[in-house]
C-alpha cells in the first residue's frame, strides 16, 4: 500500500549522514551549530537553537516563562497530546480551548473568553502548516499573556509577521520528525528573537550545564562546567543535524513539489460529495504539511480509512 508521509531521501541526504559518521564526531558539535545558523538565515531569525523534538523544544519554551506549579496554560483541543503534557511536565495545568471550524487552530474568542477567567500561558499550534490566526497574538498581547508557538507542521508556513519563527512570542518550536516536511528522523528547533531564551535553551537541552561536550573539546577551552539549574536531555546529535542540513538545502523544491500535490488534491476532492477540505479555500501562506479533510457525521472514518488501503494496494499493483 501507499506509505503514509514516506519521507524524501536522496542519495544526498546519504552521503551526509555518511561522511558525519566518519567523522569521528556524531553527537552535537559542528554540524548542529551549522545548521542552526542556516536555520536563523532561512527563518530570518536572530536565534534558533536545535534540540532532540518539537516536544522538547516546547518544554524549553514553557520552562523558560518560570510559572509557579499549577498556572494556567491554555491549548487547543486539537493537538497532539505533547502540546498539553509540555504544560503537564511542568507542573501546569492545560485548560483546553476550543478551535475554529475553518482551519482545526485555535479560536481567538475562545481564547479571549478564557483569559477572562484567568490564563498564565498559551501555547498555540499551526495545525497543519496554516499559521494562527493574527487575532490570537492580538489578544495574547492585550492580555500580557506569553505565547509560545508549536510549530511542529509549519516550517516554511507564514503569517502576518513573514516566516514564522517566534517573533515577537515566546518561541517558534519546530519538528524534524519522520513525516514532516523536512526530516532527520528525530528532531526539532526553537526559533526566537530572544537572546535570553536562546541562551536558556542551549543551557537547558542538556541537563542545564554551562557548557556542551564540543565547547569542552577545544585545546584551550576549560573543561570543566557549572550546573546553571535543572534541565532535560534534549539536544541534536551531528549525525541528524547532517541529514536537516542536507534537507534545508533543497527545502524550496520540496515545498514547491508538496504544492503541486495539495493543488492535484484540492481539485480531485472538491468533486466528491459532502467532503469538506480544511481549510475550505487554499491558504497561500501554508507550509501544506497535511491535507485535511471533514467527512460527513453518517459516514464511518475507520470504514473509509480501510477502503484508502485496499485501494491503494490496487492501484499499486495495476502500476507494477
Amino acid at each position: 500500500m501507499l506509505d503514509f508521509a514516506a519521507p524524501d531521501i536522496t542519495e544526498a541526504d546519504i552521503d551526509a549522514v555518511a561522511q558525519t559518521l566518519r567523522s569521528g564526531w556524531i553527537t552535537t558539535a559542528g554540524e548542529c551549530l551549522k545548521l542552526e545558523a542556516e536555520l536563523a538565515s532561512y527563518l530570518d531569525v536572530p536565534h534558533v537553537v536545535t534540540t532532540s523534538s518539537c516536544t522538547a523544544a516546547i518544554e524549553i519554551a514553557v520552562a523558560h516563562l518560570g510559572l509557579a506549579p499549577g498556572s494556567r496554560v491554555g491549548v487547543p483541543t486539537w493537538t497532539f497530546v505533547s502540546t498539553a503534557l509540555s504544560a503537564v511536565r511542568a507542573g501546569l495545568m492545560p485548560v483546553l480551548l476550543d478551535i475554529e471550524p475553518e482551519t482545526l487552530n485555535l479560536s481567538p474568542r475562545s481564547l479571549a473568553a478564557a483569559t477572562d477567567e484567568g490564563l498564565d500561558a498559551v501555547i498555540g499550534v499551526h495545525f497543519g502548516g496554516c499559521a494562527m490566526s493574527r487575532d490570537v497574538h492580538d489578544v495574547c498581547a492585550e492580555a500580557g499573556i506569553p505565547l509560545v508557538e508549536d510549530a511542529a507542521h509549519a516550517l516554511g508556513a507564514t503569517d502576518h509577521r513573514g516566516l514564522v519563527a517566534g517573533q515577537g512570542t515566546a518561541g517558534a518550536c519546530f519538528s524534524f520528525y519522520a513525516t514532516k516536511n523536512l526530516t532527520c528522523a528525530e528532531g526539532g528547533a526553537l526559533a526566537t528573537d530572544s537572546a535570553d531564551l536562546a541562551d536558556f535553551a542551549r543551557s537547558y537541552r542538556l541537563h542545564g550545564l554551562s557548557h556542551d561536550a564540543w565547547a569542552r573539546y577545544h585545546p584551550e577551552a576549560p573543561s570543566g562546567y557549572d550546573l546553571l539549574g535543572p534541565g532535560i536531555k534534549g539536544n541534536l546529535p551531528d549525525v541528524l543535524a547532517a541529514l536537516a542540513r542536507s534537507q534545508l538545502g533543497r527545502f524550496a523544491e520540496m515545498q514547491a513539489r508538496r504544492r503541486q500535490v495539495v493543488d492535484c488534491y484540492r481539485v480531485g476532492l472538491k468533486e466528491i460529495p459532502g467532503l469538506e477540505l480544511v481549510p475550505a479555500e487554499a491558504d497561500p501562506g501554508s507550509a501544506d504539511h497535511l491535507m485535511v479533510v471533514l467527512l460527513p457525521e453518517s459516514v464511518d472514518r475507520d470504514a473509509v480509512v480501510t477502503g484508502l488501503a485496499g485501494l491503494s494496494w490496487i492501484a499499486r499493483e495495476a502500476v507494477l
